[in-house]
């Protein structure tokens, strides 16, 4: 049931959760889904993570989606082109070469330094 609510509070975005836009993380483990998500909830975004598939309809649920993150080595071609397709156009879309929390915490880092020296 803690994962129910979990995917609930994730599809809101942005609202009364306080998070200021939504990350999509394409591809990455599963297992370390609740490591992604404190890195980027520290740092005011929620994070939608997809590993394998994106389900039908997501679009709708994603909110002000603010980058799109593609672990390259873990994402097939058609799920890649699936997930840009879900990114508005302006959308920064970035592209790391590994599943560690120490890379999806710099590239945050470098999304959110902009806005707190702002």
């Amino acid at each position: 049931m803690r994962n129910a609510n979990r995917a609930s509070d994730a599809h809101r975005g942005e609202g009364r959760d306080g998070h200021e836009g939504t990350l999509v993380l394409v591809g990455g483990s599963g297992g370390m889904s609740d490591r992604y998500r404190e890195v980027t909830e520290a740092r005011g975004l929620s994070l939608r993570h997809f590993e394998k598939r994106v389900p039908p309809g997501v679009r709708r649920t994603l909110g002000n989606v603010v980058a799109v993150v593609i672990v390259v080595g873990m994402v097939s071609h058609a799920l890649r082109d699936q997930v840009r397709e879900l990114a508005p156009d302006g959308t920064k879309i970035v592209y790391v070469r590994t599943a560690s929390v120490s890379a999806l915490r710099a590239v945050v880092d470098e999304m959110t330094s902009g806005r707190r020296a702002a």
